[in-house]
């Protein structure tokens, strides 16, 4: 009875687990990591697309609020400063859409490889591709900055303020490409269109020919001051 109570249990021998294994389990894990990557890629897209129209919203508010300032003594100073600003929001919109479209492609690529190949073959392009991945999140985290409301309609803009706004600017036009500019350039000359360059309504009083010229040099103004942004634009890239 002693010794029947006094042995111990055999302890089981578990076989050695292989190289091969080793690494279809790292593969394994590698892949559930770029799946997770993955959704977390779409739920950013889907909560940035309506920052993205809030994007385009405060570009129109820009334009409009220098519409308002169109007779203001220094037209060409306001119009730059406005329109500036506009431009900088379409880049960063455009910006985020193309690095979203970027990631979720090569995403799924990655996706693709894992579940085609031997999973030891790839397993460091997978590593790598995780890599990209995190880097383009840490991109699109950078770029979401802010434009103060309240500079928006006014003038007034502090140094501080000119600093950031044209380190941003240089940053966005070296990650996008002349299509992306021109892309860009295009919105922006088109909510111009929208809201700036309409023509007036018919008054119901005579008006003072003074005040349709005043209108039409403005109009000019723009369109002048527009095509030398995208020289300035165009030249960064």
């Amino acid at each position: 009875m002693g010794n029947l109570f006094g042995k111990r249990p055999r302890q089981l021998s578990l076989p050695p687990i292989s190289q091969q294994d080793q690494a279809i389990l790292s593969g394994k894990l590698s892949l559930q990591k770029l799946k997770n990557q993955r959704d977390k890629m779409k739920q950013y897209m889907r909560r940035n697309e309506k920052q993205m129209e809030r994007d385009k919203e405060l570009a129109k508010r820009l334009i409009r609020a220098n519409k308002k300032d169109e007779f203001c003594h220094d037209l060409e100073r306001s119009a730059v400063l406005f329109y500036s600003r506009a431009l900088l929001v379409l880049k960063k919109k455009k910006y985020q859409e193309s690095v979203i479209v970027q990631t979720l492609h090569q995403l799924d690529k990655v996706e693709r490889m894992v579940n085609d190949l031997e999973f030891a073959i790839i397993e460091q392009k997978v590593v790598e591709q995780l890599r990209i991945g995190n880097e383009a999140l840490k991109q699109m985290n950078q770029v979401q900055f802010k434009i103060s409301v309240n500079s928006i309609n006014t003038l007034e803009i502090s140094e501080k303020e000119k600093f950031v706004f044209q380190e941003i600017s240089n940053m966005l036009s070296g990650k996008l490409d002349r299509n992306n500019l021109e892309e860009v350039e295009n919105e922006l000359s088109k909510l111009i269109e929208e809201n700036v360059l309409d023509l007036p309504e018919v008054p119901s009083e005579p008006v003072l020919s003074e005040t349709f010229d005043g209108l039409s040099k403005f109009k000019a103004l723009i369109l002048k001051i527009f095509q030398e942004l995208n020289k300035r634009q165009l030249s960064y890239s």
